[in-house]
């Protein structure tokens, strides 16, 4: 074959090849991290999720990629950031735009519902353009969706126009993985007050850590003393949501109202008392999905005697205590029910005056509570 036969079969190869990287270039999509929403209803989230699925692609120029709840990097909370906060780029990962979405019911009538929807730029970390759509059900937001994903769309500083992926796949599971911590339906409050009641039916009571006192009366060492005990708390958030980890801790003041009842002792009784215990925790909530709340707690107390029947062994006594509190929202009532499992010990002497005896004691306590929420963190 001569030269120059082969440089033009060259030359006419570049050019049959040039429209095809033409059209290449201009049918270049930009992939779209969506989200799972943030919402009170399961189905809803499921279905709007593949009505957005389905209308992102049908978006010239862009396709849909379904971020995985159920693995989250180590700088993402669970259930990841609020909706109107930029998720983490170790979340969205190479996409180049990321969806976001909140489903909430309308106040007067909870079948209707809005849809808001948050569009970014990872590049720059920031808010595009944010709107809402709303509808009874999912038929009405798919005929409102495209409209307004273009209307989103034009906002964008970049972004190419060329004929997108309209390949739906299998959206059966889309928004099947581990749904968000918190929904709408129990927002996180900065601030809670709440009351609980409850008894101890567990008391162990010890002789007390002292020399050069008598042997103390058996009477005052024993293994069950019931009490009732009633109390308010008022807890308050310590870091707002968007700080990973560190969010979920909390401080609660109690204010603990203690009855002791008198037990049959042989021929003698012990007398009955009452008894302020001033408790400071740290509260950390571990598990936050839905409508449930799973929180440890720890913290020390002290004593104050309502009445002249004991006395402690120091100027101000110190105890502490440990335990766990399991709660929730049962709709439509406001606020939190809950349970609360708490284990306490006495780090002082505590006199029975009477007879000069002392004892120190431990208690598990059992209470059902209710507490409510002011000031939704953001």
């Amino acid at each position: 074959m001569r030269p120059n036969t082969l440089k033009k079969l060259l030359f006419s190869l570049l050019f049959l090849y040039l429209p095809l990287i033409a059209f290449s270039q201009s049918n270049r999509t930009q992939s779209v991290a969506l989200v799972p929403f943030w919402g009170p209803d399961d189905n809803f989230i499921k279905e709007f999720g593949e009505e957005l699925y389905k209308g992102v692609n049908d978006q010239q120029g862009f396709r849909s990629m379904v971020i995985d709840m159920t693995n989250l990097p180590d700088d993402v909370p669970e259930g990841g950031f609020p909706p109107y906060i930029c998720p983490s780029p170790s979340l969205i990962k190479s996409n180049p735009i990321a969806l976001t979405g909140e489903i909430t019911p309308d106040p007067d009538d909870d079948e209707y519902m809005h849809l808001r929807l948050y569009l970014w730029e990872m590049a720059d970390t920031r808010l595009v353009f944010s709107d809402e759509l709303t509808g009874y059900d999912r038929g009405e937001i798919a005929m409102a969706l495209p409209g307004t994903l273009d209307w989103l769309f034009s906002w964008l500083k970049k972004g190419g126009r060329g004929s997108g992926d309209n390949t739906e796949g299998d959206t059966s599971n889309l928004y099947g993985g581990k749904q968000v911590f918190i929904t709408t339906s129990m927002p996180l409050q900065w601030l809670y007050v709440g009351a609980r009641f409850g008894v101890s039916p567990l008391r162990l009571q010890d002789y007390p850590k002292f020399e050069g006192v008598k042997d103390p009366d058996d009477r005052y060492v024993e293994s069950r003393y019931e009490t009732i005990n009633a109390a308010i708390s008022v807890t308050g958030s310590l870091f707002p949501e968007h700080v990973p980890f560190f969010s979920r801790f909390m401080a609660q003041l109690d204010g603990i109202l203690n009855y002791d009842l008198a037990p049959q002792l042989g021929e003698s009784k012990s007398p009955a008392t009452t008894t302020l215990t001033p408790a400071l925790l740290l509260k950390f909530q571990v598990y936050r999905h839905g409508n449930m709340l799973l929180s440890l707690f720890g913290g020390a107390y002290t004593a104050i005697a309502l009445d002249d029947k004991i006395a402690f062994g120091s100027l101000f006594p110190i105890g502490w205590t440990a335990g766990i509190t399991f709660g929730g929202k049962l709709d439509p009532i406001p606020g939190i029910f809950f349970l609360d499992i708490r284990f306490s010990c006495d780090e002082f002497n505590t006199f029975v005056k009477k007879d000069d005896e002392a004892f120190r004691r431990r208690a598990v306590t059992i209470c059902v509570g209710y507490e409510y929420g002011f000031f939704t963190k953001k």
